[in-house]
């Protein structure tokens, strides 16, 4: 009875509450039922939907009767307690889509109906009161205005965000293209008493390093309609606002100004002038393109800039004025740009002549016009073009429903194992496809629209439907026009986030374009341009460094004439700050920018400008991507004049790389102008690659003055750590003077303030001017110094007062929570045993760090030799975890010591060191190593073997003075040692009367380093020779001749390989080399090869059976050890129908324990790979920096610390070294591996696997944590 009347009681209420609503409707409406006056009916009937959501939500969401307050209050001003109880109820501001996630959604049953249409038509007084309620739905949730308004106003703001489809919660680019009129919104500003201009202004004037996101919130006000033509009415008050100092507020600032119309553009033209000519690249390439829409008016602020501005805005704006003048035929623009840059008394200015006459006049000439020769495809939309048949159609479905069946059922026995595990976990369904899906794509393809129509997406359905359709645009023939829409349909369209495509859309159209040769890059974006979407977004997904690129691999023709058709956004793009897009890789637009014919002029400015830059990231590639322009050589020369030092610096180091003989006169001229080190240094070293004598330029005498007035500035107080009384004795090599003492004082504190571990030729000149024992010395003292002081412990009493204070922290969480430490040794240890466990760690813990001082290293590296490897080893080795940045300082430092025990160290560290900065960093050095010798880093590699002191023949004089011992090098790399009558002894004696005992001590301590680097150097060249087999790295013959079998060292090693003479991809003959220094082949012929043979290592893939089972039966008669198996393991061949796969899968599912795992890719040469998500760990790699690629080996994984648990092997897989992750890494495919490194890692992958049970069909569930 009860539970009857409460229910008759709510139909009541609620029949009550429908005749009060239809009463005060009517009293509002009018008897007519009309809407109130003013406002039009559109609106209120899109009001009417939204306030029957409000209607529905429960009590606790929204209080009885709000709607009908929201209504009263948009249509009458009362009451205005409703701005309290909408602040009070989140729930409001959800169903307004204010706050929550909702701007992924499309229109549909979950998308607000569209506010704006109709909204200019309001009253400003009922638009002002829409505005505030939206305003008072945020005000008590947790979001950051960022408009900066006048009085707290943040109704406009919000009124933005809602009009771009956003919420508070939401930073992206993904904006709707919203209603909301300017006109509309300045008549609420005058309503609520603000001047009309109050949001163009605050979109301008806001600073957007003022929050997270700013930026982005402010060009929202971009997207209000008419804000061109606003921006047109409110200029002069913009104005001012337009040369801010600050990088970032700059280009904000002309981001703004993208959309103004050209009348707008030509009234900021002095501006804009001033923005093409500042210092920031990203400032001048952003208000370039602006300027570029002007009229001629851009003339007479560039002729001011260029004859009153600092030389360097002056060299900007006539090299712009020039180019404008050569564009748009005004000769008179020109001439002006000539005398004045000639008359100007600034070498950088007046080096234009030279920039813009160059050496060649018919290539400068070609370069100012550069025409592109392209067709602009025409997209055909037409159904009757790009039909599908409904057969095709059909079958999508099916295969779309079906994996959509299968995932659902798959979620559901999930659900059930969790469930029986104790968990209460929601099971989530994927909703099918439906007829009336079927029926809207039909129309959609049917239909001439290239927008796909408006449809709620569930991205759980898109990533089914993605393989689907690429299989039936395959499968089928579909055009590339017909397979966007299917992508369009299913929302498969773009990052919105990042700017890029969708990975989906990406593989698709990969795929089809690998197929069928179609789309091109440039019929592609006009695809996107005309369906909605954004052809700019393909040159982001073209530098994706997540997996493989989009369109690598395609044809030259096909990708050209897109970036011809985008100059504008390459350079752009090339000259803005791209870090802050993680997955953006630059080096893609040096990629783009080598496929065009010829660079144009605002390209070849916007090079220029990054390699002659002081930012070094993209130097190198800016220099290689010039490499063909005619007459660069010119404009580099020009450079030499440059107020920049390090601009000097870096075009004499660009001349020293080209080898550009015409550049001596203009060297030698700058160098003995130049006052600053860095580019005094580098103009040397320019001058001595071009074969010119540099001792002229240094004046020694000088020196001790120079010292003088350095040091009477101070030492800095960074090196005040530094024992400036304990430096070592230097001498001159020519006099027997001593250096003085300043004179290295002063170098150690240049060296410091440079801030680099790399010493400039300077430098490098003066201390080569050292005695040779003194100088390596002076430089081993300062690398111990500075690696002693770098991890210098902190004190025993700070050390016992943090073991005390960690210990009892330790005892006391064991003591509260024992079931935590049931395996831990610290379990039931007291406060002192503890303390005595933690105290000899803490006693080695550094006090601070010398990273701040890494520029002292630049003195080690001018001046120390074969003592520096060892410490810096050992030092990499124990800190490499916690010193990231100290490291790398090292192995820079190793770059540039001139002894091959650093140079080797160097490479090993960049092929097997565990961390992977550190092999970045030394690959990096390496390949600058070895480009300052002009050699490959293999050749690098090759001439750098350090031999441990041995000759040629093997042997080691040792010196006492009167007597002379000798150590002799035997095959298995032990070491003999006899005395001066050739007698055999076990060690060498202490020195007698008669003898040197410095000479003596020295012998001694050179026999010792000699044993203990030949394991080294043994170890080290085994594996180089390993990476040579599996790279199918060729010799000439005279350079193996020379640098392996004649080397003491190497001569031992390559003797226990067979060798093949190969050309022209056959082999001609296979060979082994005797210790006598000939050659013999398996029947023990000798074989004799010209200087041009190419020799390679052997292996099964190069030699047939019966030649392979002859050379191992040859190295078992003669009781070879092989170096390591190189023959009989048999050739891994890649099968036909894998020719398009990107890993090798063969032992998926093969399980074994983890520490066999570890054991035996460590013992292959694999390391482990990085940590990921919680510490868990899931490859092993090898790398081959001779190529650029590691092997990775995915496993299911173990976590950190290991376990000895159960993994399951996954694939075998090959990229380009550098990525940070697996995620980031794209996968090669395997037909572009060499086959012999291929065949290798499928036997170490084939080995791997032997060492557990095999294949097991419940892997995934047995290896699972």
């Amino acid at each position: 009875m009860r539970r009857y009347s409460s229910r008759h009681a709510r139909t009541i209420q609620r029949i009550t509450r429908g005749v009060e609503m239809l009463k005060w409707v009517g009293k509002i409406l009018g008897a007519s039922g009309n809407t109130p006056e003013g406002i039009p009916d559109a609106w209120a009937r899109v009001l009417e939907k939204w306030l029957e959501r409000v209607d529905k939500l429960t009590p606790d969401k929204s209080p009885q009767g709000l709607a009908q307050d929201i209504r009263s209050y948009l249509f009458t001003g009362e009451p205005l307690a409703v701005l309290n109880t909408v602040a009070q109820h989140e729930a409001i501001a959800k169903s307004l889509h204010l706050e929550g996630y909702f701007s992924h959604l499309p229109d549909g049953a979950d998308k607000l109906p569209d506010f704006y249409e109709h909204f200019e038509a309001l009253p400003p007084a009922t638009g002002l009161r829409w505005a505030r309620l939206m305003e008072a739905s945020l005000s008590k949730r947790q979001w950051t205005p960022r408009f900066q308004f006048p009085a707290g106003r943040h109704w406009p703001e919000v009124l933005l965000i809602h009009n771009t489809g956003q919420s508070v919660n939401t930073w992206s680019n993904r904006w709707q293209a919203g209603a909301l009129t300017a006109l509309a919104l300045e008549a609420l500003l005058a309503e609520d008493g603000q001047p009309a201009w109050a949001v163009v202004l605050s979109a301008f004037a806001t600073p957007v390093s003022s929050g997270y996101g700013v930026e982005y919130r402010l060009k929202m006000a971009r997207q209000i309609r008419g804000f061109a033509d606003a921006l047109d009415r409110h200029l002069e008050h913009i104005r001012p606002l337009l040369l801010p100092a600050a990088v970032d507020q700059r280009l904000h600032m002309l981001a703004m100004l993208e959309t103004a119309q050209v009348s707008t553009l030509d009234r900021l033209a002095a501006e804009l002038a001033e923005l093409s000519t500042v210092s920031s690249k990203q400032v001048r390439a952003a208000a370039e393109v602006l300027l570029r829409k002007c009229g001629d008016v851009v003339a007479e602020p560039l002729k001011s800039l260029g004859t009153k501005a600092k030389p360097e805005q002056r060299q900007h704006a006539l090299r712009l004025l020039m180019a404008l003048g050569k564009e748009r035929k005004q000769d008179a623009w020109s001439t002006f740009a000539r005398e004045t840059a000639g008359a100007d008394k600034a070498p950088s200015v007046s080096g234009l002549l030279i920039e813009w006459d160059g050496s060649d006049e018919t290539a400068v000439a070609a370069a100012e016009a550069v025409a592109y020769d392209y067709t602009v495809p025409v997209i055909d939309w037409s159904p009757q073009a790009n039909a599908v048949p409904d057969a095709s159609l059909k079958r999508l479905f099916d295969e779309i429903d079906q994996a959509i069946v299968r995932e659902n059922e798959e979620q559901r026995q999930r659900n059930e194992q969790a469930k029986a595990q104790g968990h209460n976990w929601g099971l989530r369904q994927i909703t099918r496809l439906t007829d009336r899906d079927a029926r809207d794509l039909r129309q959609y393809l049917a239909s001439p629209e290239a927008k796909p129509p408006k449809r709620p997406q569930d991205m759980q359905v898109s990533n089914h439907a993605w393989p689907a359709i690429e299989r039936l645009a395959l499968d089928d023939g579909l055009t590339p026009v017909a397979t966007l829409k299917l992508l369009l349909f299913f929302g498969l369209d773009a990052n919105h986030h990042q700017g890029s495509l969708a990975h989906q859309m990406a593989h698709a159209i990969n795929a089809m374009h690998q197929k069928t040769g179609r789309p091109s890059l440039l019929e592609f974006a006009l695809m996107l341009d005309e369906s909605g979407l954004s052809g700019k977004a393909i040159l982001i997904s073209y530098c994706n460094s997540w997996g493989q690129p989009f369109a690598s691999g395609w044809a030259t023709d096909a990708v050209w004439p897109y970036f011809a058709h985008h100059v504008d956004l390459l350079v752009q793009t090339l000259t803005a700050n791209t870090s802050q897009n993680y997955w953006f890789d630059r080096s893609g637009l040096f990629r783009a920018i080598a496929l065009l014919p010829s660079p144009p002029p605002a390209l070849v400015n916007a090079l220029f400008s990054l390699a002659l830059g002081t930012a070094k990231t993209d130097r190198i590639a800016a220099q290689d991507a010039l490499q063909n322009l005619p007459g660069k050589e010119a404009r580099i020369i020009a450079a030499l004049a440059d107020g920049k030092s390090e601009t000097r610096a870096v075009a004499a180091t660009w001349l020293a790389r080209l080898r550009h003989e015409g550049a001596i006169p203009a060297l030698e001229q700058a160098v003995a102008k130049e006052k600053h080190d860095v580019a005094k240094g580098a103009m040397l070293d320019a001058l001595q690659a071009l074969g010119r004598p540099v001792e002229k330029y240094l004046d020694r005498k000088a020196l001790a003055a120079e010292a003088t007035k350095t040091l009477a500035k101070g030492v800095p107080a960074d090196l005040a750590w530094f024992p400036w009384s304990a430096l070592p004795p230097v001498r001159w090599n020519d006099t027997p003077d001593s250096v003085p003492v300043d004179v290295l004082r002063m170098f150690i504190v240049q060296a410091f303030k440079q801030k680099t571990p790399e010493p400039n030729a300077v430098l490098r000149k003066f201390c080569g001017m050292f005695e040779p024992r003194d100088r390596e010395a002076f430089g081993q003292f300062v690398l111990e110094t500075w690696l002693r002081e770098d991890v210098r412990p902190i004190s025993a009493d700070e050390a016992m007062k943090q073991a005390v204070s960690q210990a009892q922290s330790t005892h006391r969480w064991m003591a509260q929570s024992p079931q935590y430490y049931q395996n831990d040794p610290k379990l039931g240890k007291s406060v002192e045993e503890l303390t005595a466990m933690f105290l000899p760690a803490l006693m080695r813990q550094p006090a601070g760090s010398a990273i701040a001082s890494k520029g002292v290293l630049a003195v080690a590296a001018a001046c120390a030799a074969e003592r520096a490897a060892p410490p810096v080893q050992r030092y990499l080795k124990e800190w490499y975890g916690t010193r990231a940045a100290h490291g790398k300082a090292l192995i820079a430092m190793l770059a540039w010591i001139e002894h091959p025990s650093a140079t080797q160290l160097m490479l090993s560290i960049g092929s097997r060191f565990r961390t992977k900065s550190f092999q970045e960093e030394a690959t990096r050095q390496a390949e600058a190593l070895a480009d300052r010798r002009g050699w490959t880093l293999a050749e690098l590699a090759d001439r750098t073997v350090p031999s441990g002191g041995f000759d040629e023949t093997g042997t080691l004089e040792l010196s006492f003075g009167g007597r002379t011992f000798t150590a002799r090098l035997l095959p298995d790399f032990k070491v003999e040692l006899y005395n001066p009558e050739g007698k055999k002894i076990a060690a060498l004696p202490e020195p007698r009367q008669d003898d040197d005992a410095e000479l003596a001590k020295e012998a001694k301590k050179a026999f010792s380093a000699a044993k203990k680097e030949i394991k080294s150097i043994v170890d080290l060249q085994t594996e180089r020779l390993y990476e040579a087999l599996c790279t199918e790295r060729d010799w000439p013959f005279a350079d193996w001749r020379d640098y392996l079998q004649q080397h003491p060292v190497l001569r031992h090693l390559v003797q226990r390989l067979v060798w093949v003479e190969h050309a022209d991809g056959r082999t001609l003959r296979s060979f082994r080399p005797l210790d006598d220094g000939t050659l013999t082949d398996r029947d023990d012929n000798e074989v004799q090869l010209g200087d041009d043979a190419r020799v390679r290592v052997a292996h099964d893939s190069v030699l047939g059976a019966d030649e392979v089972q002859a050379w191992l039966q040859h190295l078992a008669d003669y009781e070879i050890k092989p170096l390591f198996q190189q023959l009989g393991k048999g050739v891994y061949t890649l099968p036909e129908d894998k020719q398009q796969a990107d890993a090798i899968k063969d032992f998926e599912g093969h399980l074994l324990e983890a520490f066999a795992l570890r054991g035996r890719a460590l013992k292959l040469g694999y390391t482990r790979g990085p940590a990921e998500d919680g510490g868990w760990f899931h490859v092993y790699q090898k790398r081959f920096p001779t190529l650029g690629l590691e092997a990775v080996l995915e496993f299911t994984g173990n976590p950190l610390p290991e376990e000895n648990r159960t993994v399951a092997l996954m694939n075998m897989s090959f990229g380009k070294t550098g990525a940070e992750d697996r995620w980031q890494r794209a996968n090669l495919p395997l037909k572009q591996i060499p086959k012999v490194l291929l065949s290798e890692c499928y036997n170490d992958l084939r080995l791997i696997a032997a060492d557990g049970p095999g294949f097991d069909a419940e892997w995934r569930k047995k290896s699972e944590y």
